[in-house]
């Protein structure tokens, strides 16, 4: 089996393991920022200990690659807090989905500042990720006036009840 295939997996697993993780932070009540601060601070762990064991090498780096590295931790840093926090005001299912379907972001960027070939079934994906994304905002905002109906009822009901 091509090496590729089994990093595809690895990090197909991996991904989907951090959604299950995150709603579980969440559930046991945890705080985003320590999730964040704990979920980097094993990684960095885990990283060096790949380096040292697997690669033989320090934690050094080239300055090229730390210059690099300190925007995506700090993207990454974000991306977790934005999803940790924005997990506690709707459903794991669709922040995942919609932090999954920002894919479309970096396959636009490299269309248009490496000019990568847009075959079919690029077009298709790219168009599939913004209607999916259409509805879901659609699914949102429906939820959204049903709760706001139910509690306006719930308001009402409770009015009827006191006595004059």
């Amino acid at each position: 089996m091509n090496p590729g295939y089994l990093y595809t997996i690895a990090g197909l697993l991996s991904f989907s393991a951090l959604g299950v993780f995150h709603k579980l932070a969440d559930v046991k009540g945890c705080r985003p920022s320590a999730i964040n601060a704990l979920l980097y601070a094993w990684s960095t762990l885990f990283s060096f200990l790949i380096m040292m064991i697997f690669q033989h090498a320090g934690p050094g780096a080239p300055a090229s690659v730390i210059s690099i590295a300190i925007p995506f931790g700090i993207s990454a840093s974000v991306a977790i807090l934005a999803l940790q926090a924005g997990i506690r005001h709707g459903n794991i299912s669709t922040s995942w989905l919609a932090i999954n379907l920002s894919s479309g972001i970096p396959t636009v960027a490299s269309i248009l500042i490496y000019h990568e070939a847009v075959n079919a079934r690029k077009a298709v994906a790219l168009v599939l990720i913004v209607l999916s994304m259409v509805l879901l905002w659609i699914d949102r905002s429906k939820q959204e006036r049903r709760r706001s109906s139910a509690e306006s009822i719930t308001d009402a009901a409770c009015y009827e009840k006191e006595p004059q």
